[in-house]
């Protein structure tokens, strides 16, 4: 089910395909979707439906910070290496990001949850 997601955004023609991380878990009844290396989720009462409001949240996530010119910075604020040539982004790893980010901490250490890749298409110049 996770590999279906995919983004609407279009601005041009220059995108690059990503393949992302995305943990799956649950918490007080709701299921999560979380995509710990843009800091990003979504909820719902079924897997499916947390995956839809992450699909919505990433291309709120991009609209946004194409508009205020601002992905490459918060991109970098999110640990990315950010480059106008070759591979313009390569994300963290989610070992570099476990003791950074508490909220990724907790679901490691305290919940269970499942991880798979999937593709988004990050604009390739901003």
């Amino acid at each position: 089910m996770l590999k279906n997601l995919q983004g609407e955004w279009k601005r041009g023609q220059n995108t690059v395909e990503m393949s992302l991380p995305v943990m799956a878990f649950e918490e007080d009844g709701v299921q999560i979707a979380y995509i710990p290396v843009l800091d990003l989720s979504g909820y719902g009462k079924t897997e499916k439906e947390a995956l839809d409001s992450l699909y919505v949240a990433i291309n709120e996530y991009l609209t946004y910070t194409l508009r205020k010119n601002t992905l490459f910075q918060d991109l970098k604020a999110h640990g990315w290496t950010v480059k106008k040539k070759s591979k313009p982004f390569i994300a963290p790893e989610i070992t570099d990001l476990i003791n950074k980010n508490e909220y990724l901490h907790d679901i490691v250490n305290t919940k269970p949850y499942s991880m798979k890749r999937v593709p988004v298409s990050m604009p390739q110049y901003a």
